[in-house]
């Protein structure tokens, strides 16, 4: 008995199928596949979703609307960073008026 060749789109897709959704929307959106294995991804993913039920999409969408509304924790250490350096800009330089008027 011969062994069935595979294409390389199949092969690509048993990669996919290891890697996973998440793995594979990831890669695509880090630029790795080129523009062949771009379409194939991107079939795939629409494969996937289409063959999800109405409940996994809802539970997922959901997911996605939860984790939007929680704040960056990068964006409130840096904003509040940004707020301290400015106020001790503000007080040096009230601070060199205050003596720059005394002398």
């Amino acid at each position: 008995m011969k062994g069935v060749a595979i294409t390389n789109e199949e092969r690509f897709i048993a990669s996919c199928e290891e890697v996973g959704e998440v793995g594979v929307r990831d890669k695509l959106s880090a630029g790795r596949y080129g523009e062949r294995k771009t379409m194939w991804a991107s079939s795939w993913l629409e494969k996937v979703q289409n063959s999800k039920s109405d409940a996994t999409k809802a539970e997922e969408r959901s997911s996605l609307l939860r984790n939007s509304t929680t704040p960056n924790r990068y964006f409130t250490y840096a904003t509040s960073n940004k707020i301290l350096s400015i106020a001790a800009l503000v007080a040096v330089v009230a601070g060199l008026l205050v003596v720059f008027k005394i002398i």
